[in-house]
């Protein structure tokens, strides 16, 4: 009898250990693609006043990645790999991008794997694929050979820039991130409702950390995050900063999520010709 029941019991502890794993597996899958809501139907982009590039790049895993390279009308301050965040595509970046252009920087945009005309599904192990492929592709093109190289990352971006940035610091002269927070796990437990948090603690899973990642970076770094955003807490935006090595800088604006350089240009450039001398 007592055999029995210690056999019912270890169905039970087995039943339940089963159902635990499945319940994370299938809890962390299904947040992960709640990180992500590409654009697919606004594909087109159209830059008249510089000269600009479509190009597809075949990632790791083999999918193709739309990017578009714009080039200055002026020689070159430096070149940017700008990587946007969870939403849209690269057309939604057109002003930042003249922007850019018209002071002299020269930026290559990607879409992720799911975004605009690029294939696949977006994932976080694919997102660092994607990036890390385009920089590979910058590095080799004669006309961002010796040029700096900045990384700027906005939202989720900024947070991808910087585990970019630590794994190829060498190939990068500096960094920037906006509105990026800590870690998939740390934004995830905050934005959802409180009786789901415990299990967004157990289940929200990636590779990577920023706020870990950024205490590993020796280039010069500079932080933007505002005081307004209503997507990332803005003391993430200060933890990040608090994690960093030196050389490092915080800049505190005000306004809507990721719009510092729609809202302060000039300041905008200013920091990131500065940040590179």
């Amino acid at each position: 009898m007592r055999t029995h029941k210690f056999l019912k019991l270890h169905s039970i502890i087995v039943f339940l250990f089963i159902f635990s794993v499945t319940l994370i597996i299938s809890c962390s899958c299904t947040y992960q693609r709640m990180f992500y809501y590409p654009d697919k139907k606004n594909l087109e982009i159209q830059i008249t006043e510089y000269p600009s590039e479509n190009i597809f790049l075949t990632s790791k895993n083999g999918k193709q990645i739309n990017c578009l390279f714009v080039k200055s009308n002026v020689a070159p301050v430096a070149t940017i790999l700008f990587l946007h965040g969870n939403a849209g595509n690269i057309t939604h970046w057109k002003k930042p991008l003249e922007t850019l252009a018209k002071n002299g920087f020269q930026t290559f945009i990607i879409d992720y794997q799911g975004f605009g005309k690029s294939e696949g599904k977006p994932k976080h192990k694919t997102l660092l694929q994607d990036a890390e492929t385009a920089l590979s592709y910058i590095k080799m093109r004669d006309d961002c050979k010796n040029i700096k190289l900045i990384v700027l990352g906005t939202s989720i971006g900024g947070h991808l820039a910087i585990t970019l940035t630590k794994k190829h610091q060498n190939n990068i002269n500096a960094l920037v991130s906006e509105g990026a927070f800590t870690s998939h796990n740390e934004i995830a437990t905050y934005m959802v409702p409180w009786f789901i948090k415990p299990l967004a603690r157990l289940t929200v899973l990636s590779q990577y950390r920023a706020k870990k990642n950024i205490k590993q970076i020796s280039i010069p770094k500079l932080i933007i995050h505002s005081t307004d955003d209503a997507v990332i807490p803005f003391a993430m935006g200060k933890k990040l900063y608090k994690n960093a090595t030196e050389p490092k800088e915080f800049w505190e604006i005000k306004g809507k999520h990721i719009h510092g350089i729609l809202d302060y240009e000039t300041e905008y450039i200013h920091k990131l010709k500065n940040i590179i001398g």
